[in-house]
């Protein structure tokens, strides 16, 4: 288990949201992958993005002061690179649905592409049959627009 990270980076997506009761390890993982992006299990030691219905959450991709890694500008993890992934807190994540409310509003992952909306991405919704209900998540935070920052709070049992 990992037992350090970077300094919290709240309020961005992928940030910490607080410095309490974390589960954070170190994966691998073969494609580049982006700060908030929710994650599967590959093998041991391995995440990516869920590529199909079915996959086992493996948790979030945190946020450190890596540089910039892709075309479009956005933070990520190089491919091929151990990646911090959450396995149990608070984090921010950018959803692709306006979440109204916390209580009933329930967390997806996206394992299949639609458009320009890509697997990693959380949303409110199954997207027919595009993204699998985390079970061990809810929203903290309501959004009033689309990919506005929301906090996720999520634990995965060991």
């Amino acid at each position: 288990m990992q037992t350090s990270y970077e300094d919290l980076i709240a309020s961005v997506e992928g940030g910490l949201a607080d410095s309490g009761h974390h589960d954070i390890v170190t994966r691998f993982s073969a494609a580049e992958v982006l700060f908030g992006q929710g994650l599967a299990v590959v093998a041991e030691n391995e995440s990516a993005q869920p590529s199909a219905t079915g996959f086992v959450f493996e948790g979030v991709a945190i946020k450190t002061n890596l540089p910039l890694n892709n075309s479009s500008g956005l933070a990520s993890y190089k491919a091929n690179t151990a990646i911090s992934v959450l396995r149990k807190g608070r984090i921010w994540v950018k959803s692709e649905s306006i979440i109204t409310n916390i209580l009933t509003d329930g967390v997806f992952l996206r394992h299949t592409a639609n458009a320009a909306l890509i697997p990693g991405q959380f949303r409110i919704d199954a997207d027919t049959a595009r993204a699998d209900a985390i079970t061990t998540a809810r929203w903290l935070t309501t959004t009033t627009a689309i990919n506005q920052l929301a906090l996720l709070e999520f634990n995965i049992p060991s």
